[in-house]
C-alpha cells in the first residue's frame, strides 16, 4: 500500500507541475500576463515591437535612456532600442513614430518645439511627465577666476575686459566657449544685447567641453562658457555661474516667437519633462506606463554618468545603479491588469 500511494502522489505532483507550466506560459505570453517583479508584484510586460528611446548626445540623456532600457529588458521583457539622436529632430521623429521617447527634454530651449509638437493637438507629441530634475544652463568660469577678479562674478565686469578671456585662437578678443553647435543656446545674442564682445568658439560635444575644463584647470588658465547643471563635472570641477539678468517675461516671449534676436537674460530654470510619440500608448501601454512612471534625482544620474564617462558599457552602468537602487527603480514597474 505505501509503494502504490507513493507511486500515485508522484503522478498528481508531475501532473500539477505540467499544469501550473502551461498556466504560467499562458500568462507570459498574453497581454494581461505578467512576470513577478523584483517586489513580488506582477508586473506588466511589454508587447513585441521595440520600444526606441532617444539618447541626446550629453552623458545625462545617455544615462537615463541605458537605465530605462535595463529595467525594461530585464523585468518587463521589453526590447529597447537606443536611437542616437540631437535634441532638435527628435521631435518630428516622434510625431512621425520613428523614435517612442525622448527622456530629457530642456524647455528653457524647447519652447517653440513644445508649442508646434505638444500643445498642438495634431502636433503627434505628448508630455511625458517629469523627469524628477530641476536643470540649469549658464554662463560658467572657474573658481580661481573670481578670486582673481571678484567683478567677474557678475556679467557688468566682464563688459569692457572681455579680452581677459582671450586665447590664441581668438587674438585679443575675449573667447566665449560653447558646446555642441547642435544643443540649444542663446548666448551670442545674450552677449549682443548685454553689449560684451565676445569670440564665440565651439568645443563640438560635451567631451570636448569636458576636455577644456581639464585643460583650464591643469594650467589655471582663464575660460568662460557654455556648462549646465546637473552634471557629474560640477563636483569635480570648480565652477562659479555667471550672474546674467534674470529671466523675464520678455525673455519668454522672445522664445515663444522662435525669436531669440531680443534675448538679454539668463537661461529659465528647467523643470526637465519627458515627451511621448502620441502613438505609444497603444503601441504598448505597459511601455508607455513604465516611462510615465520613470523619475529620479540628479544624483541617481550622475552616479550613472560618471561611470559611463569612466568608460563603462552604458548597460553595465546601468545595472550596477539598478544593484543598489532596487526601491527606486522598482517603483517604476507598472502592474499586470
Amino acid at each position: 500500500m505505501r509503494g502504490r500511494l507513493w507511486k500515485w502522489t508522484v503522478t498528481f505532483i508531475g501532473i500539477l507541475a505540467v499544469l501550473a507550466a502551461a498556466c504560467s506560459d499562458v500568462e507570459g505570453d498574453g497581454g494581461d500576463g505578467g512576470e513577478t517583479g523584483a517586489g513580488g508584484g506582477t508586473v506588466a510586460q511589454c508587447g513585441s515591437e521595440p520600444i526606441r528611446l532617444a539618447v541626446n548626445a550629453w552623458v545625462g540623456a545617455e544615462a537615463n535612456a541605458a537605465v530605462a532600457a535595463a529595467v525594461m529588458e530585464d523585468q518587463m521583457g521589453c526590447t529597447v532600442e537606443l536611437v542616437e539622436i540631437d535634441e532638435f529632430p527628435q521631435f518630428s521623429a516622434m510625431a512621425q513614430g520613428d523614435l517612442d521617447a525622448s527622456l530629457e527634454v530642456w524647455p528653457s530651449v524647447h519652447a517653440d518645439d513644445r508649442t508646434q509638437y505638444i500643445d498642438d493637438p495634431n502636433g503627434g507629441v505628448v508630455d511625458g511627465g517629469e523627469l524628477g530634475i530641476l536643470g540649469n544652463i549658464g554662463w560658467f568660469v572657474p573658481s580661481y577666476v573670481i578670486d582673481e577678479h571678484p567683478e567677474f562674478a557678475g556679467y557688468e565686469g566682464i563688459v569692457g575686459n572681455e579680452s581677459y578671456f582671450a586665447t590664441a585662437e581668438t587674438g585679443d578678443k575675449g573667447q566665449f566657449l560653447g558646446s555642441d553647435p547642435n544643443f540649444g543656446f542663446y548666448d551670442e545674442e545674450i552677449a549682443q544685447n548685454l553689449g560684451l564682445d565676445l569670440e564665440f568658439v565651439y568645443s563640438g560635444s560635451e567631451t570636448g567641453s569636458l576636455a577644456a575644463l581639464d585643460a583650464a584647470f591643469a594650467n589655471q588658465e582663464p575660460l568662460l562658457m557654455y556648462f549646465w547643471s546637473p552634471h557629474w563635472a560640477q563636483a569635480k570641477y570648480d565652477l562659479v555661474e555667471v550672474e546674467l539678468p534674470a529671466f523675464t517675461d520678455e525673455c519668454a516671449a522672445a522664445l515663444e516667437n522662435a525669436d531669440a534676436d531680443g534675448y538679454a537674460c539668463d537661461y529659465a530654470d528647467d523643470v526637465l519633462y519627458k515627451a511621448f510619440g502620441v502613438d505609444l500608448e497603444a503601441k504598448d501601454p505597459a511601455a508607455f506606463q513604465f516611462l510615465s512612471n520613470f523619475n529620479w534625482t540628479a544624483e541617481d544620474q550622475n552616479s550613472v554618468g560618471v561611470a559611463i564617462n569612466d568608460g563603462t558599457d552604458r548597460l553595465e552602468a546601468a545595472r550596477a545603479w539598478m544593484a543598489d537602487n532596487e526601491a527606486v527603480w522598482s517603483a517604476w514597474l507598472p502592474a499586470a491588469s
